[in-house]
């Protein structure tokens, strides 16, 4: 692996498309400007702008990185701005029974009690280990980690188009479920287990079941990462079980990872019902939402024939 001089780096951004030389510079400080003067930019902008920044004006490889990894940042930005606009594009219109309702007509559960949800049914017949095991499958360090993992893998592994490809999918899957957060507010099942079936604006995001989890470990894990959701009333569709979904799909053709990201996946659909954060509606429309995603982008860019576009490059000749 051959390291390069500062001028050939410099020569290389030359040559570079201006989408990277010039753009990126630009949107990346417009960004800043507009998080300053809404509320203000934290650290945590500034680290995922310079780290954006420097894989675009690094290298050519390290552009590769960028090209795969962009979707990444643009889904942690359009994340992070709801926060700003929110409570402008929201449906004045709940939804807290119709959730609930389908699940209890569909998936109802028997028991001494009457009818339950198997969200309400799995509160009752709580354990330990199962809060160990769901708490961590639905940390977000697993469930994002797996797809910026795995796009790293195809992009240096010689899959490039599928790579680029999965990171997009991703990114638009998001984009069109965070619009059907304020398309379509729905109540989780967290919610309407401690406040009933009134809308209440004002409560809190909750990290619900997952709390039981950060007792476990003795640290705010879970409470840190949903207690700060943008929204109370994103639950449709649920787009934790998009993210290993998709990655299961994209990276079917690698036999090992394709039997732990099944497992995975079967993980976190059990999680989102077990830890009250879903209902399996969410879910259900969760995975209609991915495929037809996935559909749109087979339409537009065709099928991805590797064996025809294969863009594998020798390890030894990446410049870094």
């Amino acid at each position: 692996m051959r390291v390069l001089s500062m001028r050939e780096r410099i020569e290389q951004l030359r040559r570079a498309p201006r989408f990277f030389s010039i753009g990126v510079p630009a949107l990346c400080a417009a960004y800043l400007a507009l998080a300053q003067a809404l509320g203000g930019a934290g650290p945590e902008h500034f680290i995922a702008v310079a780290s954006f920044l420097g894989l675009s004006l690094w290298s050519d490889g390290s552009r590769r990185l960028a090209l795969v990894g962009m979707p990444f940042v643009l889904y942690g930005l359009v994340y992070d701005s709801m926060r700003w606009y929110e409570d402008y594009i929201r449906s004045p219109v709940i939804h807290l029974r119709e959730p609930y309702n389908f699940d209890l007509a569909l998936f109802g559960i028997h028991s001494k009690a009457g009818v339950l949800t198997p969200n309400e049914w799995f509160q009752l017949h709580t354990s330990p280990i199962l809060d160990f095991v769901c708490g961590l499958a639905y940390t977000p360090f697993f469930f994002i980690g797996e797809s910026v993992v795995l796009a790293i893998y195809l992009l240096f592994g010689g899959h490039e188009r599928r790579a680029v490809r999965f990171t997009w999918v991703f990114f638009v899957s998001n984009l069109i479920g965070f619009s059907l957060y304020y398309i379509y507010p729905a109540a989780p099942p967290w919610y309407v287990a401690a406040h009933g079936f009134t809308a209440d604006l004002g409560v809190r995001a909750s990290a619900a079941g997952a709390v039981r989890f950060d007792q476990l470990v003795g640290l705010p894990v879970m409470a840190s990462f949903y207690g700060k959701s943008a929204d109370v009333f994103g639950a449709i569709p649920s787009l934790h079980v998009v993210y290993p979904m998709l990655a299961l799909l994209y990276g079917w053709r690698l036999p090992r990872f394709r039997l732990v990201a099944a497992a995975y996946l079967f993980l976190v659909c059990l999680s989102a019902v077990y830890l009250n954060h879903h209902y399996v509606l969410d879910i259900l429309i969760g995975f209609l939402l991915g495929l037809a995603v996935m559909a749109a982008f087979r339409l537009a860019g065709g099928p991805l024939d590797e064996r025809a576009r294969s863009l594998a490059v020798e390890a030894g000749r990446v410049p870094v």
